[in-house]
């Protein structure tokens, strides 16, 4: 039994204990921390708690300082309140919350992990933190039935499984230009229902129960350096995301404009022919919406630059002679519902006004473009970065486009020697895997936050760290037109939704094959660029090779994009819905199966599969083959059709568009709007809700502006939609909030569908501010 040691005789500088061979051993706390001393004084344990659920260890070795909390800001926030009672027994000293409990071997300093209720530890060090020349290591206990997933991803997003087990890992920044898009999380769920979040940006590997050995370790290459990783109880995995996503910062909500189609200038031949020049995108939006096509965004790929306006031989500013008036086009998006991205390429800093030499890394022979190799710790060229977007674009006093910011070829530094210091006096080897924090947060809460622009950002990156999510998304690079890369970014979708990177966006459909010289063919077109693209986060045809606009390829591909296209912006308030959940509690828009059935053997196999929100079950369509599929048990239905299938158990489901399976399962309330051909012409006076039989659900629709961030203040509509499968009976119960331009009213409309039959309840007029009870009784002649 532990002997309670009451807080206050621990501020004292250390309190004495004598371990079981009555060695002297120094024990004490701070308003911070508690600090527990090696009996030989070798090294010393701090645990701080973060809240009940989460702590955070950090080990000192030879009287080491401890580095302070702001050292890296990829953790938000250290200001946490906490309920913890300390106790010692003869071989522990023991710290627990009502959630969770902590016990430190008072001889070896290794820390044992347990969620209140669980018999046995969940994780359990072996011999506490050891040095090994530059590496410093932690090693736990492997546990054979233990599974692990998370750790971002790594370079081009090719992802060979959501399952991490029996693998080792190193997320780190790459070494040479090619290695683009790494995702650098280095946080990671355990199915015991816990998850290990580690505080250091220093070169890591971690040893996921491979051959025995589970462990974590950083190689600090000769400089200041300390273990320091987060504990994070769950025990539901959904629970553990939430708290890893208010520890580092929740997603940053996009406009929702960022959800609906995205094309780019990038596929046609940039000849005096068709120059991305203003009339070329005013004609192509045209014959695209013609077409009966939605777009929503507009994405500039270097032709809008001046002096030049190729990738390399331009600058940040409006070409003059492609768009001789800015505001006039900007004007022109206006109208059309339609916003803009400016993209930057590294290789052009050098040619933009304001740009210094002295913001370069030191001279490094092997990095391309070295004259425009910025160091991202230099203050100067931050400030500089933002400045010039703002001062050239983005200062709404000019009325010129710009919405979104794309950063391009940061990722390509990485022949820097790892020993170099930089700007802020840290080592390269230190500071590599933070460049992408560093970018996102001078573009976003130095830059953009601080401004006048009444938009909420939308920065991607190609590569992210981090905690970085709460400023800035990232999309996956240069990737391959073929299933084998369409198959990794299901999996790289999903594994950054469970690193906080719920906006994550990839160039649906593949960028380019640059050994046959090809984008996608007719087939992985409808199934990559227009299937699975259009039930990502974010749906961005984009590449080389061939147009990747639906009425530049063929008759079948055009159809397909006209079933996809109206799909995705009908669903539009789901999917927003699911995008607001994101936002205030890490829950990602394309969920794995194994957050939601983290027990089930199926749900650790089939990983090209996932919940795009709560209630759609998706099949990636990699191979254009029957696509088998888990179904848990409960009842589901065919979004296109209806059609019914029992749930526990693994199906072939060949869906009648022969492209994408997807289903609703039993419960499942679908919010649905009006097609429109842009998110901004969408009608929010009209509400389509398709309920589906089998089972009790709910839905939380959430509105607001779409553009500003007056959400963040409560400026938003909830309206919670119940289904009771006993009664038959639809609520829709009365609005909880407003914003600015909300109607007051609805014309509701609902169908039915249920094993073998669809019903269409007739549309009523509603009031938002009042409850809305609707039976759903089967008539005769229903569908």
């Amino acid at each position: 039994m532990a002997m309670l040691i009451p807080r206050h005789l621990l501020l004292v500088p250390f309190l004495i204990l004598l371990t079981a061979s009555c060695e002297r051993q120094a024990f004490r706390a701070d308003d911070r921390a508690y600090y527990i001393e090696s009996a030989d004084g070798a090294r010393t344990l701090r645990v701080a708690w973060y809240g009940d659920t989460m702590l955070r260890l950090q080990t000192a070795h030879d009287d080491e300082p401890w580095l302070p909390d702001d050292h890296y800001e990829m953790v938000q926030t250290h200001d946490w309140a906490s309920d913890i009672k300390v106790g010692v027994t003869d071989r522990h000293i023991v710290m627990g919350s009502p959630s969770l409990e902590v016990a430190v071997d008072r001889r070896t300093l290794a820390a044992r992990f347990s969620l209140r209720g669980d018999a046995r530890p969940v994780l359990q060090e072996q011999a506490g933190v050891s040095r090994d020349g530059d590496v410093r290591i932690v090693r736990f206990e492997p546990n054979d039935s233990e599974r692990f997933t998370g750790l971002g991803h790594g370079y081009f997003a090719r992802a060979d499984s959501l399952e991490l087990t029996g693998t080792v890992i190193e997320r780190n920044y790459g070494k040479v230009p090619i290695e683009q898009a790494p995702l650098i999380v280095p946080f990671y769920l355990s199915s015991l229902g816990y998850g290990v979040f580690l505080n250091s940006t220093f070169p890591n590997r971690f040893v996921m129960n491979a051959e025995g050995s589970y462990s974590m370790a950083i190689d600090t290459h000769g400089f200041d350096a300390q273990m320091d990783y987060f504990f994070i109880g769950g025990p539901e995995l959904q629970d553990v995301l939430d708290r890893y996503t208010q520890l580092t910062g929740r997603p940053r909500l996009p406009m929702k404009a960022m959800f609906g189609l995205q094309l780019s200038d990038k596929g046609h031949d940039h000849n005096s022919e068709t120059p991305s020049d203003q009339q070329w995108w005013q004609d192509k939006i045209t014959e695209h919406r013609d077409a009966g096509l939605p777009l929503d965004h507009v994405v500039n790929d270097n032709r809008w630059r001046a002096a030049g306006g190729k990738r390399c031989e331009s600058k940040i500013e409006w070409d003059p002679e492609r768009y001789p008036d800015p505001a006039a086009w900007k004007n022109w998006l206006d109208e059309q519902g339609l916003v803009a991205t400016l993209d930057f390429n590294r290789c052009i800093a050098r040619f933009s006004d304001g740009w210094d030499p002295a913001f370069n890394l030191p001279p490094i022979d092997n990095i391309e473009f070295a004259d425009s190799a910025p160091d991202l710790t230099n203050a100067d060229f931050r400030n500089w970065f933002w400045r010039i977007f703002y001062e050239k674009s983005l200062d709404p006093s000019l009325a010129f486009p710009g919405d979104a910011l794309w950063i391009d070829e940061f990722d390509e530094q990485g022949a820097a020697p790892l020993d170099i210091v930089l700007a802020n006096g840290r080592s390269s080897a230190e500071m590599r895997n933070y460049w992408f924090f560093l970018i996102a947060k001078a573009l976003v809460a130095d830059g953009w936050d601080r401004s006048d622009i009444d938009r909420r950002p939308f920065v991607w990156v190609r590569g992210m760290t981090a905690g970085a999510q709460r400023y800035a998304t990232l999309w996956s690079g240069d990737i391959k037109p073929n299933d084998e890369d369409m198959a990794a970014q299901v999996r790289a979708m999903q594994l950054a939704g469970l690193a906080g990177f719920p906006y994550w966006g990839h160039d649906a459909g593949g960028f380019f094959d640059w050994d046959k010289g090809v984008g996608p063919d007719e087939s992985l077109y409808q199934r990559w660029a227009m299937a699975f693209g259009s039930f990502a986060p974010v749906w961005k045809p984009h590449g080389m090779g061939q147009s990747r606009w639906p009425v530049d390829r063929s008759k079948d591909s055009l159809a397909t994009a006209l079933d996809y296209a109206r799909l995705r912006y009908a669903l539009m308030p789901y999917l927003y819905s699911a995008a607001h959940e994101a936002a205030e509690s890490g829950l990602p828009i394309t969920r794995p199966m194994l957050l939601e059935y983290p027990g089930a053997e199926e749900a650790w196999q089939h990983d090209l599969q996932y919940f795009f929100g709560p209630d759609l079950l998706v099949i990636a369509p990699v191979n254009n083959a029957d696509a088998q599929a888990w179904l848990p048990a409960g009842d589901w239905y065919s979004l296109w059709d209806g059609h019914h299938y029992p749930g526990n158990q693994v199906v072939n489901l060949q869906d009648d568009k022969n492209v994408m399976p997807i289903l609703a399962r039993g419960g499942a309330i679908i919010p649905r709007r009006e097609y429109a051909k842009s998110t901004a012409f969408i009608d929010k006076t009209r509400l389509i809700i398709d309920v589906y039989t089998g089972a009790d659900g709910e839905y939380r629709l959430v509105e607001d502006d779409d553009r500003t961030e007056a959400y963040r203040d409560g400026e938003r509509r909830i309206t919670w939609l119940r289904y009771d499968d006993a009664k038959r009976e639809l609520t829709i119960e009365a609005a909880d909030g407003d914003y600015a331009g909300a109607p007051e009213y609805r014309d509701i409309t609902v169908n039915v569908i249920e094993p073998g039959s669809r019903q269409t309840i007739p549309t009523r007029r509603a009031s938002v501010k009042r409850t809305e009870r609707v039976q759903l009784r089967e008539e005769p002649g229903s569908e």
